[in-house]
């Protein structure tokens, strides 16, 4: 089966070819076999509008179209203007009267049916083409929600995906004025709708094909009649134009205990899970080991077993952690754990001084094995122990005793942001996020982690209220100051020696200047200046990050007492 819906085929039959013009133009029946070979596809169709195509499908109770009463259907006609109206009625013994009428009301076959694609206009206002809307009892149903950028309702899959589940495809043809419309939807979600509301798919279909500006009518031309069960339909043609009508009928292929069985199979699983293999140290026998993930192969305090503890940590290359900083919009690392939306969640890693990731295998053999084994691409034997944090919280039960500053300035912050004071913009949880320690040893990383850092801090501060808060100490400021030189005033202003205030701010001054050397158009000879300074001065990047994070977070609480915000430091 075809993954996805075909849209060079719908073009083929919408838009006359650049050569096989005649031909063309007298086998709109062509067009049939488009309907036959999608419904067979992943992903079907379930609207098209275009130049000689319309496909406009609808759902009716099954019952009745079982069979089909081919005659009425044939008759039948559902526009894509048709919704719910309130009606109002006066007459026939019942005299004046107000209610609810839903769509497909006028025909027996699609008494009770559901409409999936609705264009309505709003005369006088709107412009252009007239909006697709989905069903909201489809989309709601399957749990799907609209993505405008990638112009699709959709959901998670179960690796943390962004998976396009109904698509609104929009393509122009030619010169563009002319356009081709369709909706598609995955077979799998409309035929578990379709059992589910014991319905089959009712296409309503017309190709036209003719020459415009040279057509003149069909008049008496030869007919024809087919006629399936589930596929009925009749057409004509001329010298030079073509035409079928008619109506297919599509029933969902799963039935509803299938459903049923795979939610047993996804709750109580009967399928062996894959576990991975991984290096590491064996705390309970305090040896170096190879061994897989799986429950059967570890052991916890309460067992009487020689298997490894589950909290046997593994240890890993620290640019394992990229692919999570990458896309925060995927996953969510925080300080002590990772997850994936809507797909797994690791307890417990750290770094440990060596510069290596750890986690514990036993929070490793939760994830699936995918994930399982991209961290096993990384996996390598320990070059020391665990963090002294992981240690003290994992092991001990203590909170850590380790000095954090960048975990200090975010706490900070944070009260900042629950009240912002006027001088300070309120930091986003995505800078919150964003500001993280570097990993690995990486430059690029490294440039990144300083500008997030300066986003997350520097930026903050906001230049007019400052400048306010100086006059008020009866100083002026220059109109080409920054936000830390009007701080640096202020603590003048406020007491301090000029050369104090500048060793104040001397660490936030020096991570602004680092993110526009490292960030910035600036040469790259000064890039690797301040690469090589910083990794002489402490060995890794790294190392580095964390020493400036150190400084500027005894600046901040300088500066917060200064700006009378001392109280957030308690």
């Amino acid at each position: 089966m075809a993954r996805r819906f075909n849209i060079a085929a719908l073009k083929a039959i919408s838009q006359m070819p650049a050569t096989g013009e005649a031909e063309w133009l007298v086998a709109a029946e062509d067009s049939v076999a488009f309907l036959k070979e999608g419904a067979q596809n992943e992903e079907v169709v379930i609207y098209a509008s275009g130049p000689a195509t319309l496909i406009h499908g609808v759902l009716v109770p099954l019952k009745q179209v079982t069979p089909a009463d081919q005659e009425e259907l044939m008759r039948a006609f559902v526009q894509t203007d048709e919704s719910w109206a309130i009606q109002k009625s006066y007459g026939g013994g019942e005299g004046h009267r107000v209610y609810l009428e839903a769509p497909l009301r006028s025909w027996k076959s699609l008494a009770g049916g559901e409409k999936l694609v609705f264009r309505r206009s709003f005369e006088g206002v709107q412009k252009g083409e007239s909006p697709i809307e989905l069903s909201q009892k489809l989309v709601h149903a399957l749990g799907l929600h609209f993505v405008p950028e990638r112009n699709a309702y959709c959901r998670l899959d179960d690796c943390g995906d962004i998976e396009d589940v109904i698509r609104v495809i929009r393509t122009e043809l030619g010169s563009g004025r002319v356009s081709l419309e369709a909706v598609t939807i995955l077979a799998k979600e409309l035929f578990t709708y379709m059992t589910l509301a014991d319905m089959a798919l009712v296409y309503f279909f017309d190709f036209t094909r003719f020459k415009s500006g040279s057509f003149n009518g069909w008049g008496d031309h030869p007919r024809f009649d087919r006629k399936a069960a589930d596929l009925f339909y009749h057409g004509g043609s001329i010298g030079s134009a073509s035409y079928v009508n008619g109506r297919m009928i599509l029933r969902s292929t799963i039935p509803l205990q299938q459903l049923i069985d795979d939610w047993k199979e996804e709750s109580h699983p009967t399928k062996t899970k894959e576990y991975a293999t991984f290096k590491i140290f064996d705390r309970k026998n305090n040896v170096e080991v190879e061994t897989s993930c799986a429950p059967e192969f570890l052991s916890n305090y309460f067992q009487t077993s020689d298997l490894p503890w589950e909290i046997s940590p593994a240890f890993f290359r620290p640019d394992v952690l990229h692919r999570f900083k990458a896309d925060p919009e995927k996953y969510s690392l925080d300080d002590r754990s990772i997850s994936c939306r809507n797909a797994w969640y690791l307890k417990s890693y750290d770094i440990n001084e060596a510069g290596q990731v750890h986690a514990y295998i036993g929070d490793l053999a939760r994830l699936p094995i995918e994930e399982q084994r991209y961290w096993q691409s990384f996996n390598e034997w320990p070059k020391g122990t665990i963090s002294k944090r992981a240690h003290e919280n994992d092991i001990l039960g203590q909170f850590s005793s380790e000095y954090d500053p960048l975990c200090l300035l975010k706490y900070k912050i944070g009260k900042l942001n629950a009240a912002p004071p006027e001088w300070w913009q309120p930091r986003s949880e995505a800078y919150m996020d964003a500001a993280r320690y570097p990993a690995t040893d990486s430059t690029l990383e490294w440039a990144n982690e300083i500008m997030a850092f300066d986003q997350l801090l520097v930026e903050g501060f906001q230049l007019k209220p400052l400048r306010k808060m100086l006059e008020a100490k009866g100083k002026k400021g220059e109109t080409n100051w920054a936000s830390l030189r009007m701080i640096a005033e202020i603590l003048v202003a406020s007491g301090q020696t000029v050369d104090d205030a500048k060793a104040i701010l001397s660490p936030l001054s020096r991570l602004h200047a680092l993110r526009n050397i490292l960030k910035a158009h600036s040469s790259v000879e000064n890039k690797d200046k301040e690469e090589r300074h910083a990794r002489a001065t402490h060995g890794t990047l790294r190392a580095h990050f964390k020493d400036l994070a150190g400084q500027c977070d005894k600046s901040f609480d300088r500066i917060l007492l200064a700006l009378g915000a001392g109280d957030l430091n308690s």
